[in-house]
């Protein structure tokens, strides 16, 4: 039976054409001729039997076969990598990481806790993916994810890192211009900043619910950023994640309220990859680096 890889450099030759999209360059990049080039590829395409690229005059496009393929050759010359350099007792890591939040998460803790890590570690290169939308991480060639969840879905692996508590602040000026607000209910008088996901969520104590006392509630935004601001600017109840808002707590900008009857957990912050992927070293040691800062962080 013929082995369907015959040695490491059709894999490196292949991993190397579907990120450049040119024999020319590979063929430079890798000291061979295009003709080279173009015989593995062609040898890959025999053996594998399914067409790897589509070719014209200007550029090489993988084809939908190739780029499921790549995520899995690529994953084998990282471990083959990472096997060389414990061999050769290297202590730096090195590689790509892909990494995926929603812009909340970027903005007040994941960015500052990649550029720790990259201080410490200055041969990894991060890309950090940056959306509100939930991203198929095997699909998108994605290493590492950031998200809120009730639960891990099947095909993730999640490490904990912490829960997603929800509080209800407000402006000191909000304060100094309202009565204090001593129970859920009495926020029926009061104009609130909330994102629609957490309208269900009830009061320890009680047995209300946010949308139940909610009677006012003129600016309506799936963006957390804007509903932020308008609560630092003293124009309602903000209700957000405290990860959101630890900053402006600290600060003295927002004040916890209603603390006897805090608001019911969203889920929980996780950090999660694809089950059928073998976490790389570099991978373990973001996880594990995001775990520390972010104990170190929220104080958890």
């Amino acid at each position: 039976m013929e082995s369907l890889i015959r040695d490491l450099e059709d894999l490196k030759t292949f991993a190397f054409v579907v990120q450049e999209r040119s024999f020319t360059q590979v063929a430079s990049k890798m000291g061979v001729t295009k003709a080279a080039v173009a015989k593995r590829i062609s040898g890959l395409e025999k053996i594998w039997k399914t067409q790897l690229f589509y070719r014209n005059t200007r550029k090489v496009v993988p084809t939908r076969e190739a780029e499921l393929i790549f995520q899995k050759v690529n994953s084998v010359l990282e471990s083959v990598k990472e096997l060389e350099n414990s061999l050769a007792n290297k202590d730096e890591l090195e590689g790509t990481l892909r990494i995926t939040c929603v812009s909340s998460m970027a903005n007040h803790f994941v960015s500052e806790i990649i550029e720790g890590f990259l201080e410490q570690n200055p041969k990894i290169k991060i890309q950090l993916i940056v959306t509100d939308s939930i991203l198929d991480l095997m699909e998108e060639s994605i290493d590492i994810g950031i998200r809120v969840a009730m639960e891990i879905p099947v095909n993730l692996v999640g490490t904990y890192l912490f829960q997603n508590r929800i509080l209800a602040v407000v402006s000191p000026e909000y304060l100094k211009s309202n009565k204090p607000i001593l129970s859920p209910n009495e926020l029926e008088t009061h104009n609130l900043l909330y994102l629609d996901l957490h309208k269900d969520l009830g009061f320890s104590g009680t047995e209300l619910k946010l949308a139940e006392v909610t009677r006012k509630r003129n600016f309506l935004s799936n963006d957390a950023a804007s509903l932020v601001q308008m609560g630092l600017k003293g124009k309602a109840v903000l209700i957000r994640s405290f990860w959101d808002i630890e900053a402006h707590i600290q600060s003295g900008k927002l004040i916890p309220i209603l603390t006897d009857f805090p608001l019911e957990n969203f889920g929980s912050v996780w950090v999660v990859h694809p089950n059928n992927r073998t976490p790389s070293l570099r991978m373990m040691e973001f996880r594990n680096f995001l775990e520390s800062e972010c104990k170190r962080r929220f104080n958890l």
